[in-house]
């Protein structure tokens, strides 16, 4: 039986519909944690909650436009009202627009910053008043290894991994005497839709369930310690040509 270790704690987590966020629902909700799940397809975002509820902790669906800071603030504040408080932030949302710097198309670099790097700002100053309310909380960002390194073609996607990397780290320094932890995880290759029509090996990629468990490494991390960064690569290459 998994240890109920974060039972009592409202976690609130972006882009939970699928994927990362809702393998990170999932384990959450196992270890304890009652879930507000933010994304903007509803119907998958209730699929999440019956996921979690199986565990015996409450869920709440907020679908919500990330990129539109009323409802983020709305969503914010109806996680604080209905759960009771927030204890946990995942900030992991993200899309992926490729191409030549030359020829980017400015409207999708627009699309890319604003759902990358300016909502998890955004969330992040509306919940923190709600996180700092308790002695130990988490603000955890889903980042990118190419929010570590750049590739041909990434100028849009490496900089938003980049600034959400910065302003993790700059987080950190503002509420580490309050005792929340605040991580930024930087998976490679991961096995979600956002690889759909890569030549890849699927079962060599890092799972949404490994960025789960690195997640809760971080949440539960001593109170003398914060791992301020998680840099995970598959642990075998999947590229077809190896």
């Amino acid at each position: 039986m998994v240890e109920r270790t974060l039972a009592g704690q409202i976690a609130l987590i972006t882009g939970a519909s699928s994927g990362i966020g809702r393998a990170i629902a999932e384990e959450l909700a196992k270890h304890g944690a009652d879930v507000a799940l933010l994304a903007r397809r509803k119907d998958e975002l209730e699929e999440t909650a019956q996921i979690c509820a199986s565990y015996e902790v409450r869920s709440l669906i907020l679908p919500c436009d990330l990129q539109n800071r009323n409802e983020l603030q709305g969503a914010v504040e109806q996680c604080a009202a209905d759960l009771g408080g927030i204890n946990i932030l995942i900030n992991n949302a993200g899309i992926m627009h490729g191409g030549a710097t030359h020829e980017l198309d400015l409207d999708q670099f627009d699309q890319v910053m604003g759902v990358n790097i300016a909502a998890p700002v955004a969330i992040t100053r509306y919940a923190l008043p709600h996180i700092l309310k308790h002695p130990r909380g988490a603000v955890i960002q889903i980042a990118s290894v190419a929010g570590k390194m750049s590739f041909k073609g990434g100028a849009m996607y490496c900089a938003s991994k980049h600034a959400l990397v910065g302003f993790s780290n700059s987080l950190f320094e503002d509420v580490r005497e309050q005792g929340i932890k605040v991580c930024a995880i930087c998976p490679g290759y991961v096995n979600t839709p956002m690889m759909d029509g890569r030549t890849l090996q699927l079962d060599k990629m890092i799972q949404p369930e490994d960025i789960a468990k690195a997640v809760m490494f971080a949440v539960r991390y001593p109170d003398t310690g914060c791992p301020t960064e998680i840099y995970l690569r598959p642990q075998r290459s999947p590229s077809l040509s190896r």
